[in-house]
């Protein structure tokens, strides 16, 4: 009898360590720095992830500073599009990326870091950029696109921002209600409001208190009416900005200007990217 319970009490502490070896153990941190390339020192990764959370924290957004040696195939812009929709769990970010297949640095953006970022600052990111990553100082590059991410979050949305689609010539202008126009729009309800109210009362002289009740046998009418309405088809006008070809430095004359892409899962992506 002993031996039995002994035999089992083996078996249940073997079974219970199986397991717990088994389960696997999730951290609860978030790791932006995928140094794939092993261009950065373990320093440098640690000073780089600070410099994330901080700017996370600032933003909102998804952050990840990202190196490689195999594109897989992918042109610059496509392995950082990529990357950013099979990591990223939210809908505004940014990807920092070193690409050594293509010998490029790239910016993908998504979401609403789209407007912050748009091409005008994106091409002076990319000159701040360029001289260190051209020498090899790679934490430097990704340090100075972090901190002129931060610097343009910032000064805000420029008063003029809007999408390029460079696929379809689509545009759409970015606004935000201001104070005043939230104001405004209150005043404006509140008063219609008043409007029809008081021009109601006065109409069928209601009053209030003293156990009045209105008529509705003798004043009210129902008027039912058929209509059916045929959707026959729908108009679409695009507009197509033509691209300047030239140099891709800022200083160009689309100041608000966010030319975006589709990327192979479906998501709208704006950015840039400088060869080296």
């Amino acid at each position: 009898m002993r031996d039995k319970l002994r035999k089992r009490i083996a078996l249940s502490a073997v079974t219970a360590l199986t397991l717990f070896v088994a389960v696997p153990v999730y951290a609860d941190t978030y790791d932006a720095v995928y140094d794939d390339a092993a261009l950065l020192s373990d320093e440098e990764q640690q000073s780089l992830s600070e410099e994330i959370t901080n700017l996370q924290e600032t933003t909102g957004w998804e952050i990840f500073v990202l190196t490689t040696e195999d594109a897989q195939g992918k042109t610059a812009r496509e392995y950082a599009d990529d990357f950013y929709d099979t990591t990223a769990t939210g809908d505004d970010g940014v990807v920092f990326l070193i690409d050594m297949d293509n010998r490029e640095v790239t910016i993908s953006t998504a979401g609403e870091a789209i407007y912050y970022l748009n091409d005008d600052r994106i091409d002076d990111i990319l000159d701040n950029c360029y001289d260190y990553v051209v020498d090899g100082e790679y934490a430097s590059c990704f340090s100075s696109m972090l901190s002129d991410a931060e610097y343009y979050y910032e000064v805000g949305v420029p008063s003029d921002a809007y999408t390029y689609d460079e696929e379809t010539g689509e545009i759409h202008y970015y606004h935000v209600l201001t104070l005043g126009e939230i104001l405004f729009a209150v005043v404006l309800a509140a008063a219609v409001f008043a409007a029809v109210f008081f021009g109601i009362t006065g109409k069928y002289r209601l009053k209030f208190g003293g156990g009045y009740q209105y008529d509705y046998h003798a004043f009210g009418k129902v008027n039912l009416t058929g209509q059916e309405d045929r959707f026959v088809n729908q108009m679409v006008t695009h507009r197509r900005i033509q691209t300047d070809s030239g140099s891709s430095g800022g200083g160009s004359s689309h100041s608000g200007r966010s030319t975006v892409h589709t990327s192979s899962s479906g998501r709208s992506h704006g950015g840039g990217s400088r060869k080296f």
